[in-house]
């Protein structure tokens, strides 16, 4: 039996602006998801460091050992503590994962978030993560890592495209945008 909730899956390379439009949903209450953060927990509960290194192997070893579908499962079991009646899950990165989620909320929005590498390698280098690209090429063999996993054939799949090359607040209002239509239709 699908879940009675709204999912909003943001989807986009490292640095795109999914961080940014997920914390548009949290200042409006609604609960947000994050895929790279199960990944994460994952690598704290085995003892990791959170390099990227890391990261990247830990993500692979649990879609090995538990399947594509390993990380989705665990948000999908996430979201039925809470609440509300829509979600968002920020970082998917598979078709399956897509198909997964539309097989399983009451109705699913794909959100894909585009920018340009240059863009993204400015932002990501703000950021400070311990796992953030060091330099172009660092960010362009992550950009390869995510593509193996198929990230960018799910980019071709988005209900919803956002490109994020300006000012924030222009994607910002286009996902509020987004947001309010979603909210207005299931309410």
């Amino acid at each position: 039996m699908k879940i009675d909730k709204v999912c909003i899956g943001l989807a986009g390379y490292p640095g795109s602006g999914k961080t940014l439009l997920a914390s548009e949903a949290v200042k409006r209450g609604i609960p947000v998801l994050n895929m790279g953060d199960v990944v994460r927990e994952e690598a704290l509960r085995r003892g990791l460091q959170p390099t990227r290194e890391n990261m990247t192997l830990l993500m692979w070893r649990l879609r090995s050992e538990e399947g594509p579908l390993a990380v989705a499962k665990r948000i999908l079991e996430k979201s039925r503590c809470f609440r509300e009646h829509m979600i968002v899950v920020d970082g998917l990165r598979t078709i399956d994962e897509m198909s997964f989620f539309r097989e399983n909320f009451k109705k699913f929005i794909l959100v894909v978030v585009d920018a340009s590498k240059e863009e993204r390698f400015k932002r990501l280098s703000k950021r400070g993560r311990s796992d953030d690209p060091k330099d172009i090429q660092d960010l362009e063999d992550r950009d390869r890592a995510e593509d193996a996993l198929g990230l960018s054939e799910l980019l071709k799949k988005g209900d919803k495209i956002i490109l994020n090359e300006g000012p924030p607040e222009k994607a910002l209002e286009e996902f509020k945008r987004i947001l309010e239509d979603v909210a207005r239709l299931n309410s």
